[in-house]
């Protein structure tokens, strides 16, 4: 199985977004399903979508966040797993 850090993802076109405080709701069009995303959630989905390379990501969250490389680069393939799973993110 191929690593999704390896891969190069963007934001599908049938999500649609709204912010709200410092998270977001995204709503997957298609299938009507509604996301929310907590304060970190919200800050991976904005570098998928400024381009950041799925790899860098759980870099950057180290340096923002208290959380070290290991969790980092756990809680975001997980995450980042499960958006591309409901076709929220897409190869791109």
């Amino acid at each position: 199985m191929a690593d999704i850090f390896d891969e190069h993802l963007v934001p599908s076109t049938d999500a649609v977004e709204s912010a709200v405080g410092d998270e977001t709701v995204i709503l997957h069009l298609k299938s009507g399903t509604y996301f929310g995303l907590d304060a970190v959630g919200t800050r991976i989905w904005a570098m998928v979508k400024d381009g950041v390379a799925t790899a860098d990501i759980a870099k950057c969250l180290t340096e923002e966040f208290d959380v070290t490389q290991a969790i980092a680069e756990a809680d975001a393939r997980r995450f980042i797993g499960e958006l591309k799973a409901n076709d929220i993110l897409i190869n791109g």
